[in-house]
């Protein structure tokens, strides 16, 4: 039998090279004379959002507000034993995700194809070549020629946002105030919307309230820590993503997805049913492929197919509904500039049904545009953005000069605060304060370059920017027209960021008054 002295002398030994690995791992950014935040042993920076004290994106924002960086280039962090960058000057940043693009051309986290197929092959998270092949073949199907041909099918989801307010406010012929937490009707309507063009279906979320797709969306961003353990592996252990087997989309989601997509795609090629949706224009590439013979085309394989409508899933319902709901609650709280929005809407579109609407109208509409700037530049929808070093040529080292000091390695991951930027007073005087004028044709012209990054920038931009636009324009559009939103005693006096969910979301319910205007 092995003594007591022996189990000790193992122990004492396997703490003592824990513990002089670690102390070796966490002076990377000492020796390179970088400003860096002070590290736990084996956790490195990330102790907090493990412990569901915050979420990655406000740890990154305090990062970028942190006194003791107030001047730095460069911060240095650590995911784990991993070192990292997070990046703070302006135009290292445009080099980064524009100018050098091909040196920073993937994202650091991963899913891996065995086990989380439908991530792992989605335009997020898969890798060049691929990425660069299902890019420029989505690319055209984004376009405003194709939003245009969508316009119809998101139309008849707004009408339906119309009428669910006016049963909400309907008391026989007199008009009535009513409570409602309006991110759970934006919640409704972004399902039904995201179901009609991404899927194929009219869901009815805005008749029956609850859908399994809108259900399992906000899950997908919930953090529990089972949840936590998932996405740590993904985005900050990406090495060990195979071997622990974590999923970004658990397996119920993946194959609820999986079977709703396949159906409707069967359904369309038995059918021959046409509709402007991104299952008719996946299936266009498809035949496409095939009359060119192309065997190597993403459109044959399903699960690719199926992946591409997956993230329109978890990336156009959560974050668009947040933005509409952040867009009422400040034009509640300043009840002129909801009503120069509302008198623009009835001006372009008309008070008498059938409302003269289309897509050139939504996307003219300048304070409408203005308004939605201002709540994106507040509340953005990618709080951060990544990229991990990938230096041509197979060189070790990419020099970060003559912005930072310092060198980022190959493999190394690069972190972008958007949330931070977007509030940094430098660039936006007074950034907790809602002020549409600040993107006003005038003042657009004075914007800092990179200062505003509400869907990214460069060639990994959001693909899908073009429909979110749409989308939350056309929300506010029918929500507004008739309807006028107002605080209550159930309002909250600020937004505060709920830091156990992985996106922008108040941590209160936001009520807000509704009620029926002439």
């Amino acid at each position: 039998m092995v003594d007591s002295t022996t189990v000790l002398l193992v122990f004492v030994t396997l703490l003592t090279a824990v513990f002089i690995w670690s102390r070796r791992t966490y002076v990377y950014w000492q020796r390179r004379r970088v400003k860096f935040v002070q590290p736990v042993h084996l956790l490195g920076n990330l102790k907090d959002v493990l412990w569901l004290r915050t979420s990655f994106p406000l740890l990154l924002r305090d990062y970028y507000f942190d006194p003791l960086f107030k001047d730095e280039p460069v911060v240095g962090i650590y995911l784990f034993h991993q070192p990292a960058l997070l990046i703070r000057d302006l135009n290292l940043l445009g080099t980064i995700l524009v100018e050098d693009f091909v040196s920073f051309s993937t994202r650091f986290s991963k899913c891996d194809k065995r086990v989380d197929k439908l991530a792992a092959n989605s335009l997020f998270f898969v890798r060049n070549p691929e990425w660069r092949e299902i890019r420029t073949r989505l690319s055209p199907v984004f376009s405003s020629g194709k939003i245009k041909q969508m316009f119809a099918l998101m139309e008849e989801v707004g009408c339906d946002l119309e009428a669910y307010l006016q049963r909400l406010t309907a008391n026989g012929a007199t008009r009535r105030n009513v409570v409602v937490n309006v991110k759970e009707i934006c919640d409704l309507y972004n399902t039904d919307l995201i179901s009609s063009i991404a899927f194929g279906l009219r869901s009815y979320s805005l008749r029956n309230k609850q859908t399994e797709l809108g259900s399992r969306c906000r899950e997908a961003y919930t953090l529990t820590f089972r949840r936590v353990i998932d996405l740590c592996v993904i985005y900050f252990l990406p090495k060990f993503v195979s071997l622990l087997r974590r999923n970004l989309l658990a397996p119920a989601h993946a194959d609820f997805l999986r079977r709703t997509v396949l159906q409707v795609i069967e359904e369309r090629e038995r059918n021959g049913v046409m509709r402007n949706d991104l299952i008719e224009m996946l299936l266009t590439l498809k035949m496409e492929a095939a009359l060119n013979q192309d065997r190597t085309h993403f459109s044959h394989q399903q699960d690719y197919l199926v992946a591409q409508a997956a993230m329109f899933e978890l990336t156009g319902i959560e974050s668009c509904a947040s933005t509409m709901s952040f867009a009422l609650y400040e034009l509640a709280k300043q009840p002129l500039l909801q009503a120069r929005l509302r008198s623009e809407i009835r001006q372009t579109i008309g008070t008498a049904e059938p409302l003269d609407i289309n897509y050139d109208k939504v996307m003219g509409m300048r304070y409408l545009d203005m308004v939605v700037a201002e709540t994106l530049r507040m509340y953005p929808n990618m709080s951060i953005l990544e990229r991990e070093c990938t230096p041509i040529n197979k060189k070790r080292f990419y020099p970060l000069r003559p912005y930072a000091e310092c060198f980022a390695r190959r493999g190394m991951p690069v972190y972008v605060s958007t949330l931070a930027i977007h509030h940094d007073p430098e660039y936006w005087p007074n950034p907790s304060r809602f002020d549409p004028e600040r993107f006003s044709p005038e003042n657009r012209k004075l914007h800092i370059p990179m200062s505003y990054l509400p869907f990214g920038a460069g060639p990994h931009n959001c693909i899908g920017a073009g429909i979110a636009l749409v989308q939350i324009k056309l929300g506010l559009i029918h929500f507004l027209r008739t309807h006028r939103a107002e605080i209550c005693e159930k309002t909250v006096d600020n937004i505060e960021f709920d830091r156990k969910f992985l996106l922008l979301s108040s941590q209160s319910d936001i009520y807000l008054s509704v009620e029926k205007c002439l």
